[in-house]
């Protein structure tokens, strides 16, 4: 028995080795450019394009024989203004034998050497690669591999040194890939492929393997076809498994499980072409995102401080966007138009947890985009936001392109005032406070600056008791400026115990005309400012107005009833306000005529009692009322009516010590 059965191997294995020596004469001895012809006539009846070999086709010997065609390049669809839908220095594609005994060709591998693919679709979606003379494949599930895939197979494609241009006919963008190495296996056309990729795309740099689902069930658009890619692109991390499914003009990845660097997100992606336009649904998640981690988050912390223009890397990728113009304090960095004006769709974007900066979260946070004919409008809540809560909506017109109109709705409600604060920046140890925010402003621009320098509407904010500790540090900002005016006593005392603060800008134009809007109380003081801001140009001009509550005792050094702040928003100065100081002059005529003489006029820089208790009120609502003369009020009150006694002199002699008296 043993006997038997080695003869019969030794005689398949002689009729073998007698097989391919028959191969192999046949290969050397019949001329395989006399196939040429054929095959280019064969390709025409199959595709109705034409394919051109340019040179002499050669085939090496061996037990898996190789093909190379030099000069190659097949023709485009007849729509298209490109001749060629493909070019290729040479192809060479390698035969297994054994399958042509029953008939079938199967390629081990097939080569493109530097080709020049094109691929696109006309305005109703049609790709190029679709075949007017091709019977159309099955999409039914568990519908058979067509004839031609079951009689050839491609187990590996490479392609080395190529370029492939896609062009979207309804939206007319172009996206270029240059291949440096891609490649294709599989065992064969049933099992699943793995997918290696390195090149760019549109100059980003992407490094990419994975596996995909089997080419026969590609080809016969058998639906979900599964997706699994990991690599780099533009230097971050990304690992990605959807399942892909195309419907008529609707392709959707569902079941979408994306990490891009700092950026997990599941969920679901679809896009429908109609007509001449492609319209996008999303429905996304991310249970963390940090925006310290994000790309581009490091590098806009620490702009260059080199100046010239921008440089290219040797890559020849475009360099990060430039730093905001430090001439403002509003970013003058162009907003991404661009972006929204190509996206026509909608969706839903949830993130469980978003950390600031500064290590602080706004959970629960959700947003909806809908954009349609370059209008696009953004809908957004934050559940818990810096301890309270936050809603929003954010509408863009961009039909005029140069001049977009923005309108910005933002209402803010019970936000803890010692997050705020470090969310902002500011090292001041604050112990309670709530903040309340409402928000209504329009402008045209196509960078926040220009949209702040054409706005108009209303900003109110309203923060409510809190004790702010003394800081060491002397901040230049307009906001510390201000603030410094209508508390002298905030440098002084170990800490300043606030009653209310408002600030209400009514907005036209790029400018807000405050007229007593700016208020702030405290135990010691009431004050508000009047005057004008300015986002044209980013300066303010304000005069401050204090009323010293009674019985505190105040030096003209913390006194800000000369004060007027002025300059660039970045780092405003505060001098004598020289028209406050002509009215207290005047002041001190009336009061002189009338006896007092300088210790009258301290008198006369303290508020009635009913006034100095409504600066807040009056900024919030922004009706001022009419004041009576300072003359005729203390003709009526006297000028120690309902005051300390001392009060009068101390603020007097502080003054004698101003005007050098």
């Amino acid at each position: 028995m043993r006997r038997t059965a080695l003869l019969i191997l030794g005689a398949a294995g002689g009729l073998v080795a007698l097989l391919l020596i028959a191969v192999a004469i046949a290969v050397a001895t019949v001329d395989p450019n006399r196939f040429v012809a054929p095959l280019a006539a064969r390709v025409k009846t199959e595709t109705g394009r034409t394919l051109a070999i340019g040179g002499p086709v050669d085939i090496s010997v061996s037990l898996e024989p190789k093909i190379v065609l030099p000069d190659v390049s097949f023709g485009n669809a007849p729509w298209s203004k490109t001749p060629q839908m493909l070019t290729a220095k040479r192809v060479e594609a390698q035969i297994a034998l054994l399958p042509l005994l029953s008939r079938r060709f199967e390629v081990t591998r097939f080569t493109l050497v530097e080709p020049t693919i094109t691929l696109e679709t006309d305005a109703a979606g049609r790709g190029n690669w679709e075949f007017s003379t091709s019977p159309a494949p099955s999409a039914q599930a568990g519908a058979q591999p067509a004839t031609a895939g079951a009689a050839i197979g491609v187990g590996n494609l490479e392609i080395q040194r190529g370029m492939l241009t896609y062009r979207n006919g309804a939206s007319g963008k172009v996206t270029v890939a240059a291949i440096d190495r891609f490649s294709l296996r599989a065992r064969d056309l049933a099992s699943p492929a793995a997918v290696d990729f390195r090149g760019t795309v549109d100059d980003v740099p992407v490094a990419l393997e994975g596996e995909l689902g089997p080419p026969s069930q590609w080809l016969a658009q058998q639906w979900p076809y599964p997706l699994a890619l990991k690599g780099e692109v533009d230097g971050q991390k990304l690992r990605m498994t959807t399942k892909l499914a195309k419907s008529g003009t609707t392709t959707t990845l569902d079941d979408l499980a994306l990490d891009y660097g700092p950026i997990a997100a599941k969920g679901r992606v679809q896009s429908t072409t109609q007509g001449t336009a492609t319209r996008y649904a999303f429905a996304l998640d991310i249970p963390v995102l940090s925006l310290a981690a994000l790309p581009g988050a490091k590098a806009a912390a620490k702009p260059s401080a080199g100046g010239g223009p921008p440089k290219t890397s040797e890559s020849g990728k475009a360099p990060a966007p430039a730093a905001p113009d430090s001439r403002f304090v509003v970013p003058d960095t162009p907003l991404p138009l661009g972006a929204l004006g190509a996206l026509d769709g909608e969706g839903t974007l949830t993130i469980g947890a978003l950390e600031l900066k500064n290590g602080q979260k706004i959970t629960g946070v959700t947003a909806k985009v809908t954009s349609a004919d370059t209008k696009t409008g953004l809908d957004f809540a934050a559940k818990s936001a810096l301890g309270g809560s936050l809603t929003g909506q954010i509408d863009m017109d961009a039909r005029r392109a140069d001049s977009p109109a923005v309108r910005l709705q933002i209402a803010a409600q019970e936000l803890d005032l010692p997050k705020l604060a470090a969310a902002a920046g500011i090292q001041r140890d604050i112990r309670g406070g709530k903040v309340r925010a409402i928000v209504d402003i329009s402008g045209r621009g196509t960078t926040p600056h220009a949209v702040a320098s054409t706005m108009s509407g209303t900003i109110l904010v309203v923060m409510g008791p809190a004790t702010l500790a003394r800081t060491s540090t002397q901040e230049q900002s307009a906001a510390s400026q201000v603030a410094a005016a209508l508390d002298p006593f905030r440098s002084v005392d170990v800490a300043t115990e606030l009653r209310c603060a408002v600030v209400r800008l009514p907005l036209a134009n790029g400018v807000a005309n405050v007229d007593r809007s700016i208020a702030l109380e405290t135990a010691k003081i009431a004050a508000s400012a009047s005057g004008t801001l300015d986002f044209r140009n980013e300066t303010l001009d304000l005069s401050v107005k204090p009323q010293i509550r009674e019985g505190i005792k105040v030096d003209v050094s913390q006194f800000a009833s000369l004060v007027r702040i002025r300059g660039p928003f970045a780092k405003p100065a505060v001098a004598v306000d020289a028209a406050q100081t002509a009215q207290l002059i005047a002041k001190l005529g009336l009061i002189g005529a009338q006896g007092g003489g300088i210790e009258a006029l301290g008198r006369a820089l303290i508020a009635p009692a009913g006034e100095a208790s409504a600066p807040c009120a009056i900024a919030q609502s922004g009706k001022v009322p009419q004041e009576a003369a300072p003359a005729s009020r203390y003709r009526q009150a006297g000028p120690d009516a309902g005051l300390p006694k001392d009060v009068g002199r101390e603020v007097g002699k502080a003054l004698g010590k101003l005007f050098g008296r």
